[in-house]
């Protein structure tokens, strides 16, 4: 399937619009960071450089479960990554009789020096979650298979970079993953957040048949909006010529002899004539193109709202999951807790030991 250069530039140019106007801010979006939090669940974030939480979402089934009742936006990212870990901790995803408890942590922003020290506060604020509950829990930087490792060196990017395209790949109608790979770090953090919400309310158990069906429409839709440009270009191309042909013309008209200046004016009324058909050819084919696009947007945009109505039946199953996970770890997370609560010296060298182990590795 041809790429759609063209429809891809409209995304670019409001990613750019979208910055632009981002600079009035106090903290530019440039300065954000993509962040993966993987327990499992697995959990996007984007943390803005004064490390406030500014976009969440689900990247599986259970982690819809895990920030079911969350509103993680606009919070300090020391009480957000608490509150994931408590709440996981709730919910069972984290045991709490676990000899050791391991969180994945990946981080990318466009200022690689920012990306690297909200990695790190990310892994702190976990580490210190554990800390706080007593139980031997730690951060580490995620790794990747073998095959994602050299699916990203084969296009020439990080591993970090190659999942946040994917990601944005898959929450956009026209995105296609050789083009995000030529996007920045930032352009991609924009489609996130401008599509985070349509995406959202379409479940993750029904996400692969949604693609599916979306496939379908590509399939449909892009060989005819990839041949509307061709016939744009080439009526393009034509114009160019006929201009430059009546330069030419003009120039020779300037030049000419008083007996030669009628069949050169003649000439050149010709050319503006059909530089005109061209214009008006050119028109009717943008119209057409412009219409194809609307009516491709129009079908992704009742496939979406048909997924959103079969995704009501699952996040009302998603509410009752919470509460029977709260339910059925209630007792033993109590208890748990019960049992090392101590006194303060004690607590301290508790913490202490947790730490030693934390730091053993990154």
């Amino acid at each position: 399937m041809k790429t759609l250069k063209w429809i891809l530039s409209f995304t670019v140019i409001l990613g750019a619009v979208f910055v632009l106007a981002s600079c009035a801010q106090t903290v530019s979006a440039q300065d954000d960071t993509y962040v993966t939090i993987d327990i499992n669940p697995s959990v996007e974030l984007i943390v803005n450089k004064r490390e406030v939480v500014v976009y969440v979402n689900a990247l599986n089934e259970d982690a819809e479960v895990l920030l079911a009742e969350l509103d993680l936006v606009g919070m300090p990212l020391d009480e957000a990554m608490d509150l994931i870990i408590e709440t996981a901790i709730a919910l069972g995803y984290i045991d709490v009789d676990a000899e050791e408890t391991f969180v994945s942590v990946s981080a990318i922003s466009k200022d690689a020096e920012i990306g690297d020290r909200i990695r790190s506060r990310v892994k702190e604020h976990i580490n210190e979650a554990f800390r706080n509950r007593y139980m031997m829990g730690r951060a580490e930087d995620k790794g990747f298979t073998p095959e994602f490792l050299a699916e990203a060196e084969s296009y020439g990017v990080t591993p970090g970079f190659l999942f946040l395209a994917k990601e944005a790949v898959a929450v956009s109608d026209e995105l296609l993953l050789e083009d995000a790979l030529l996007l920045t770090v930032e352009e991609l953090q924009t489609i996130l957040k401008d599509a985070k919400e349509e995406m959202k309310e379409v479940a993750h158990a029904l996400r692969e048949e949604f693609f599916a069906d979306r496939q379908e429409l590509y399939d449909l839709y892009f060989p005819q909006l990839e041949a509307i440009r061709t016939e744009i270009a080439t009526k393009e191309a034509e114009l160019v010529t006929l201009e430059d042909q009546l330069l030419v013309k003009q120039t020779e008209l300037a030049e000419a002899l008083e007996e030669n200046k009628a069949t050169i004016e003649a000439e050149i009324i010709q050319i503006e004539a059909d530089i005109a058909l061209a214009g008006e050819a050119l028109l009717t084919l943008t119209s057409q193109l412009e219409a194809l696009r609307i009516e491709f947007h129009d079908a992704v945009a009742a496939l979406r709202d048909e997924f959103h109505e079969a995704s009501e039946a699952i996040r009302s199953q998603i509410q009752e999951m919470v509460q029977n996970r709260r339910s059925s770890f209630e007792n033993k997370i109590n208890q748990f807790f019960q049992n090392h609560r101590q006194n303060d010296d004690e607590d301290e060298e508790e913490k202490e030991r947790i730490r030693a182990w934390q730091n053993k590795r990154p």
